[in-house]
C-alpha cells in the first residue's frame, strides 16, 4: 500500500472519529423536555409541581404562575361575554401579615378592596373546618358602578406551620347578572380535595434556620 493511500486511510479513520464524537457530544447535551406543571395522575386528581395533589375542574383554563395574578396557580373561565367571568386560586402569600386567620382574613378584605376599586357591600366572616382543620372563610360582595360591574366571592385561610396560606374564589357579573352558585360548589370540591406533598416555601426556610440553629 503506497504512502498516499495510507495517509488517505488514516485521514477518513480521524475524520469518521470525530463525527462519532461530535454526534455523540450532541446526543448527551440534548435538554429534557420539561415536565407540564399539571400531572394528571389517572386517579382523578391533578398534581402541580410534584407540590400539590387537588381535584381540578373539567373545562376550565389553568393558570400558574406568570399569568397576571398574584397567586401560585389557579382556574379560570368566561361564560359568555366579559364580564361573565370566574376564577379561584391558591395563595401562597395572601395579603396583610396577621398569623391569626380571622385578623388576616380582616386585612385581605380591607387590602383587596382597595386594590381592586369595588366597593364593598357585604361581608362574613365565619369558622369552618376542611379535612380536619381549623380554617376561617370570608364571603364577600362587591361592585363597580364605574365599570358596571359586581363581584361575589369567596375566601378560605389556612394554617401551614406558622405561616398562613389561601385560597380564593370571585366571580364577576354585569350589575344586572346573576351569579353561578354552581362554580362557588365546583370551588369547594377543589379546596376541600387539596393536598400539600411537600412543605411551602415558609416552612422550608423554618426547617432550614432549624437546622442552623442546631
Amino acid at each position: 500500500m503506497g504512502n498516499k493511500t495510507m495517509s488517505r486511510l488514516i485521514l477518513e479513520i480521524c475524520l469518521l472519529s470525530l463525527t462519532v464524537l461530535f454526534l455523540w457530544g450532541c446526543a448527551t447535551t440534548v435538554k429534557e423536555k420539561p415536565k407540564p406543571a399539571f400531572v394528571f395522575t389517572g386517579q382523578g386528581t391533578v398534581v402541580y409541581k410534584d407540590k400539590y395533589e387537588f381535584k381540578a375542574p373539567t373545562g376550565w383554563e389553568a393558570l400558574s404562575e406568570g399569568s397576571g395574578g398574584d397567586f401560585e396557580f389557579g382556574f379560570s373561565r368566561i361564560e359568555g361575554k366579559y364580564p361573565n367571568q370566574t376564577t379561584f386560586a391558591y395563595d401562597d402569600e395572601p395579603y396583610g401579615s396577621s398569623r391569626d386567620l380571622e385578623t388576616r382574613a380582616k386585612q385581605y378584605q380591607t387590602l383587596f378592596f382597595a386594590t381592586t376599586g369595588f366597593i364593598l357591600t357585604e361581608s362574613s366572616i365565619e369558622k369552618a373546618e376542611v379535612a380536619g382543620q381549623s380554617v376561617v372563610v370570608l364571603n364577600t360582595e362587591g361592585k363597580n358602578p364605574n365599570q358596571n360591574e359586581k363581584a361575589k366571592s369567596k375566601f378560605y385561610f389556612v394554617k401551614r406551620g406558622d405561616w398562613v396560606v389561601s385560597f380564593l374564589c370571585t366571580q364577576f357579573r354585569p350589575m344586572n347578572g346573576t351569579y353561578d352558585l354552581k362554580d362557588f360548589e365546583i370551588f369547594d370540591t377543589f379546596v376541600k380535595s387539596f393536598k400539600f406533598l411537600k412543605p411551602v416555601f415558609f416552612e422550608e426556610i423554618i426547617e432550614q434556620i432549624k437546622k442552623l440553629e442546631g
